[in-house]
């Protein structure tokens, strides 16, 4: 975590994501820029953050861990997504962890100083209920798509992040995504290339039978 002391670029960040309309307080008086690395944390269960942030270069990951500590995927969050606002803003301990995926950027507002404040600002109030009402419905979305087969959630997954019939995810990052081990991945989408639904090539696959997957993506089987 590292403090970057650009204020040009704080007020950038601020007019492209409309971050002034979440809150009366004025954001920029209160907010500075920080860097995180790939992999490095920047919220952890059991330890409340002194800050609050909001995303805006990057991608990170929402993750907890089962009973047996494999982690469990929330979660992804792209730009401009506020972090920390369920727990840290109440001084309450987090019960997921947040992780940079990427090399990211936060604006970042020190809750030492303006916990109090942002408490206090009605409009930012009435912004936490409505993220918190977006994620409790996206809560039992996720928990309702872990009883489906992987197939299922594999055809959905691609279906969502092709592009021109080209599907490039890092299937790593998608096997945490899906809530499942890289080897079971791997062998769906195997299956996926033996019905010649796509194809495999270096970087990338094509999508051969979009139809079938959109039919995969709506069944309970393969």
């Amino acid at each position: 975590m590292i403090k970057l002391n650009r204020d040009e670029q704080l007020i950038d960040y601020i007019k492209q994501h409309n971050l002034q309309s979440y809150m009366d307080t004025d954001l920029l008086s209160i907010a500075s820029l920080y860097t995180f690395d790939k992999d490095e944390h920047l919220i952890q269960t059991e330890t409340s953050s002194d800050y609050l942030y909001f995303l805006v270069e990057g991608t990170v990951m929402i993750y907890s861990y089962s009973s047996d500590t494999q982690n469990i995927c929330i979660d992804y969050s792209h730009p401009a997504t506020l972090l920390g606002e369920a727990s840290s803003l109440w001084e309450m301990t987090p019960q997921s962890n947040v992780k940079a995926m990427t090399s990211c950027v936060c604006l970042a507002i020190s809750l030492k100083q303006y916990r109090q404040t942002l408490q206090n600002d009605v409009k930012f109030l009435q912004s936490i209920c409505q993220i918190l009402s977006f994620r409790l419905n996206s809560g039992v979305n996720l928990a309702n798509s872990l009883t489906e087969p992987v197939e299922t959630r594999l055809a959905k997954f691609i279906l969502e992040h092709e592009r021109d019939h080209t599907f490039a995810y890092q299937l790593t990052t998608c096997a945490v995504i899906l809530n499942v081990s890289y080897r079971h991945l791997l062998r769906t989408i195997t299956s996926f290339r033996e019905a010649q639904i796509i194809e495999k090539h270096k970087n990338h696959y094509t999508i051969l039978d979009y139809k079938a997957l959109e039919e995969l993506s709506s069944t309970v089987s393969l």
